[in-house]
């Protein structure tokens, strides 16, 4: 199938194309999904990853230098890119997802 000069007939081209079709698959099979982006930013993944160790985010803000309400802030966003209902939740999610580590 290499050289200069091919020679393939009109059954081969499918059956050919076939092939490559089902290796391209099993290849995507074996090496899974493409990761994706990380949707929260480094404020709101350490605001998680605080809130997972136990830290209040009064605890957080004074870790970070920040304000309680704007951890709160940050806690409130990740919740919303998460479709999380709360602060533990969005921890969990986070967690699940690989998005913070503790």
């Amino acid at each position: 199938m290499g050289g200069a000069d091919l020679d393939l007939t009109l059954q081969t081209k499918p059956a050919i194309h076939l092939m490559a079709m089902y290796a391209f698959e099993r290849a995507r099979l074996v090496l899974g999904p493409s990761p994706r982006p990380n949707p929260l930013t480094a404020r709101e993944r350490e605001a998680l990853r605080w809130a997972a160790l136990g830290k209040s985010a009064a605890d957080t803000g004074e870790i970070l230098g920040v304000t309680e309400r704007t951890i709160t802030a940050h806690i409130g966003s990740a919740c919303a890119k998460l479709s999380a209902a709360n602060k533990t939740h969005a921890v969990a999610r986070a967690l699940q997802h690989r998005l913070i580590e503790i």
